[in-house]
């Protein structure tokens, strides 16, 4: 039985000299080391911000090699911040408040929309009307990427028509389409030209009959995949945003693992080559206690069997997939619950590929594996990978851990399940990048996120083993406490600081070791 449950390099428009003396803030990008594979995203605590992996908040564009990672604010969880990077990390720049109820409501599900072709990038996001599910909305970095040239939101469903998701991408024209869902199941369209100023075209993709199972833009065509109540799939397809294929029937071989079988999350990306494939996980409807044993399968072709592409293990708990494509690779990331359960599990996050565009796929890989302190997360990758060379894949994830890597002091002290601070890595789709061991090639400071509210990371590379000490300053030079001191080995570390019994205002960061000092910057803003 099977049911069904709704459940690089540096842009040449940044001032390079800003970059080069150490100082981050807000509006300006903030250099990070270039051998760091995870980092964080100044961005949300509310773990609604990734509730369901049919929104996309972590974008890449594959021409240009830039990052977007949008997210609801800290502070004001109606308002959405923007993060920004390129794909060597060496720097990163956080725009907040880019939207600000403009429209009239609190966002929801943000999505990225990394455009093409040198053009700014997009964001879309639901807004609510008095408090329920309302408009499309779009927004336009019309200064380019880094520029944190924002214009104002655009209301790009026509009015309050009750929609819970607005996911844009951008069609081989260079228009952007938008794909709507309503509280009452309708799944709707919206194009627009670039600078979201006209409308090209607009319609309903399919009526009060379907659910929405995922959309992409790959190859120069748009399909929109949908399913009913008997689990039939079905989809649509454009490359102009305006006109549409006929509805045309996707037959998934449903795998049947269970006895009671349970459809959760399903999504979908498209080859370079323009076909579409498509991931989902499978539950046990048997098993009541959360986290449910469950599996990850992807289809690449309709009449197909599925492959089973998560862990095979008994008993595994495979749940959330989400599926990124370039050059000839495909990724499939998901979650395997190492402990725990409830809001408690401990969640390990895993990735799976083929090199050739779903034929054959290698054995699940753990992304997380040193992490040992409590991670609670939502995971995503982003649709398109780095095919350059073995291939890199970029994904975001939330998480209450403390690790030297990643240290979430005031998350830890609450207890609280919902993320302090959302993350983006990098990993090489052939090999582990946290099993890297090389050298720095020079010292080296970086501080984010910064303006700091709560916390922030100090992180340094250390080219020599020797001595080492790091300490605060306030501007005027009165030391207020040593972060960091003693004989290190040479490589990369990582301390949090913890300032929310600082007063407002700027500090400085001093590195001190056998042969250089490094200077850096902070500022507390609460």
């Amino acid at each position: 039985m099977c049911i069904f449950m709704w459940a690089g390099v540096v842009p040449a428009n940044i001032d390079k000299a800003k970059m080069d003396d150490g100082t981050g803030y807000y509006g300006k990008p903030v250099p990070v080391s270039t051998t760091r594979d995870i980092i964080p995203a100044d961005s949300s605590a509310n773990e609604y911000c990734m509730w369901t992996q049919q929104q996309e908040c972590l974008a890449y564009d594959p021409q240009d090699g830039y990052l977007e990672f949008v997210c609801r604010n800290f502070a004001i969880g109606n308002n959405l911040d923007v993060w920004q990077t390129d794909s060597a990390f060496s720097f990163t720049q956080t725009d907040e408040n880019v939207y600000s109820q403009q429209l009239g409501g609190g966002a929801r599900y943000p999505n990225s929309v990394a455009s093409l072709d040198g053009q700014g990038p997009h964001i879309s996001f639901p807004v609510l009307v008095s408090g329920a599910w309302g408009l499309m909305a779009g927004q336009y970095e019309s200064g380019g990427w880094f520029s944190s040239y924002w214009d104002d939101p655009v209301d790009v469903g026509g009015g309050d028509i009750n929609t819970h998701k607005c996911v844009g991408k951008q069609l081989p024209n260079g228009n952007i389409l938008f794909i709507g869902s309503t509280d009452t199941d309708d799944i709707l369209f919206r194009t627009y030209t670039p600078d979201l100023s006209t409308q090209v075209g607009a319609g309903v993709v399919s009526p009060a009959t379907s659910y929405y199972f995922g959309y992409d833009i790959n190859g120069g065509t748009a399909y929109v995949f949908y399913y009913d109540n008997a689990l039939n799939v079905y989809y649509k397809t454009t490359t102009d945003g305006v006109n549409w294929s006929s509805q045309q029937t996707y037959n998934l071989v449903w795998p049947n693992p269970f006895t009671n079988n349970v459809f959760y999350w399903g999504q979908v990306a498209v080859t370079d080559a323009g076909n579409p494939i498509l991931v989902f996980d499978m539950i046990n409807g048997d098993d009541n206690e959360y986290p449910y044993v469950g599996k990850v399968y992807v289809s690449t072709a309709s009449g197909q069997p599925c492959t089973e592409v998560g862990l095979t293990t008994s008993g595994a708990e495979c749940f959330y997939p989400t599926i990124a494509t370039g050059g000839n690779y495909v990724v499939v990331l998901f979650g395997e619950a190492r402990s725990g359960t409830g809001i408690n599990t401990f969640w390990d996050v895993y990735y799976n590929y083929s090199a050739d565009n779903g034929t054959t796929w290698s054995t699940p890989r753990n992304l997380t594996v040193n992490i040992t302190d409590h991670n609670n997360c939502l995971w995503q990758i982003a649709k398109r990978v780095d095919p350059a060379g073995n291939g890199q894949f970029f994904f975001a994830f939330g998480c209450a851990i403390s690790s030297p890597l990643i240290d979430l002091y005031e998350n830890i002290q609450s207890g609280s399940p919902t993320p302090s601070r959302w993350y983006v890595g990098r990993n090489p789709i052939v090999g582990i990048a946290e099993n890297k061991t090389e050298t720095p090639k020079k010292l080296a400071l970086n501080i984010a996120p910064n303006p700091v509210r709560n916390q922030t990371s100090i992180a340094y590379a250390l080219p020599k083993s020797g001595n080492v000490s790091i300490t605060l300053y306030t501007a005027d030079g009165r030391l207020v406490q040593t972060i960091d001191q003693g004989y290190k080995s040479a490589g990369f570390y990582t301390n949090t600081l913890d300032t929310r019994e600082l007063a407002n205002g700027a500090y400085i960061v001093v590195l001190k070791t056998d042969n250089k000092n490094i200077n850096g910057k902070i500022v507390v803003a609460h």
